[in-house]
């Protein structure tokens, strides 16, 4: 069982550094800390919610974006044999993933948080990207 001063040490260490991001995991629990550049520190019992409440989001805009919740390569389909999951034109539900991004080897999926139809896709397969770089437009009013 996580200890929380155990946890508040780590937050406070992940503040302090430089790093982005750390994840934990105890027998089946896992924690992940997200130090978002100063700005505020998450800590969620929940991956998925850390992931999707962390990502930058456009404000004052009619134009939507799903950006990369990780760094490294993005794939837009399963494998080389399939489809890229969503192209110009789709309507994509907030849930749905919408590409892969290879991280230090692992495939990790971007998990869109907004419903909308894609007007561009920002990225191509195999490219590199950023935390928080955009990887499509999406229209349509937001949920």
């Amino acid at each position: 069982m996580m200890d929380i001063e155990q946890i508040a040490r780590v937050v406070k260490l992940v503040e302090s550094s430089q790093l982005h991001e750390v994840t934990i995991a105890d027998n089946e629990q896992s924690i992940k800390v997200v130090n978002s550049l100063g700005v505020q520190s998450n800590v969620s019992a929940n991956p998925i919610d850390a992931m999707t409440t962390n990502e930058p989001e456009q404000q004052g805009s009619d134009v939507l974006q799903v950006c990369a919740t990780y760094v490294g390569q993005v794939y837009l389909s399963e494998d080389d044999a399939t489809d890229n999951l969503v192209k110009e034109g789709d309507h994509i539900q907030k849930g749905q993933t919408v590409c892969f991004i290879d991280e230090l080897t692992r495939l990790q999926p971007v998990i869109s948080n907004k419903e909308g139809v894609v007007t561009a896709v920002l990225v191509e397969n195999g490219q590199n990207v950023e935390y928080g770089q955009p990887i499509l437009d999406l229209s349509g009013a937001p949920i």
